[in-house]
């Protein structure tokens, strides 16, 4: 009531050198002096803030002796738009993956300082990630620590958007430390303003002494919007390649599959594509689907 109250006087206020200047000015529009005056619309501004909710079921469907698993996620993301084009975007997620009689938690958090306009958006991102495997307590502890830091950009087009992450960072179990090294493409194509299918591509390089390991994913989804509700429904599948190697040579690699569906709850925006161009433009790269 009192934030409506103190509202009230600065339209009063602002509003009484019009008023003073034409005081027999029609308040709902109609005929004035022989012409048609449109009538006075107050519009709501947007607080600035957006962003979403989502929950997601991963399935492993073609793995290496074909290993059985499965992996559910919970993550969001909010906006902040600061004025001027400044944007501060923050993501926070978990995730249970079972393989076999293994279970990994991932914890993971994101922190995305950028500029944006119409056309395009350039900034600054560090996120941070821990994954938490019970077996490794055998061989001293049971947590590796992620944390890594980068650039990243996007173009908007009418139809559709192109974005890239580059980062570094360091990869830390136990006493041993590796150098992590990522990189990211993707595209966003909207077939109408709640109808969007997206392709990523991405590389995470965890290099130690004389050996590195690779990890290359593809990841291809479909989100759908209803116009009548702020929940968007998507499925998707991502394709994992994995390739140890020492002093040049190949020493282990192996290929997974995985399906997965999931829904999203928005807030601050009114289609998939507003979200996008006015929300969280960034989407983290996980270690894990």
């Amino acid at each position: 009531m009192t934030r409506t109250f103190h509202a009230s006087l600065v339209l009063a206020f602002s509003s009484m050198p019009a008023i003073a200047a034409d005081i027999d000015a029609p308040i709902v529009g109609g005929m004035r002096n022989g012409a048609y005056v449109e009538p006075v619309v107050y519009s709501e501004t947007s607080s600035g803030v957006s962003g979403y909710v989502e929950g997601s079921l991963n399935k492993l469907t073609d793995t290496p002796y074909d290993v059985d698993g499965e992996t559910w996620v919970l993550r969001g993301s909010v906006n902040f738009d600061a004025g001027a084009g400044l944007n501060l975007q923050i993501d926070g997620g978990y995730g249970r993956t079972s393989v076999e009689d293994v279970d990994v938690d991932q914890l993971a958090g994101a922190v995305h300082a950028y500029h944006r306009d119409d056309t395009y958006a350039v900034g600054a991102f560090f996120q941070a990630t821990a994954l938490d495997a019970g077996y490794l307590d055998y061989f001293g502890d049971d947590t590796v620590a992620d944390y890594l830091g980068g650039l990243e950009a996007a173009w908007f087009g009418d139809d559709g958007t192109l974005y890239g992450r580059a980062g570094y960072g360091q990869a830390s179990w136990s006493d041993y430390s590796a150098d992590h090294y990522m990189g990211a493409l993707g595209a966003r194509y909207y077939a109408t303003d709640n109808i969007r299918f997206d392709v990523e591509g991405a590389l995470h390089r965890f290099s130690y002494e004389n050996a590195d390991l690779d990890m290359r994913s593809v990841t291809l989804s479909a989100n759908y919007r209803p116009e009548a509700m702020p929940v968007t429904f998507f499925v998707g599948y991502r394709y994992d390649q994995l390739d140890a190697s020492s002093a040049g040579f190949s020493v282990a690699e192996g290929n997974s599959s995985t399906l997965f569906t999931g829904f999203r709850f928005s807030f601050g925006s009114n289609s998939l594509k507003e979200e996008e161009r006015s929300g969280p433009v960034w989407t983290a790269s996980t270690l894990l689907p």
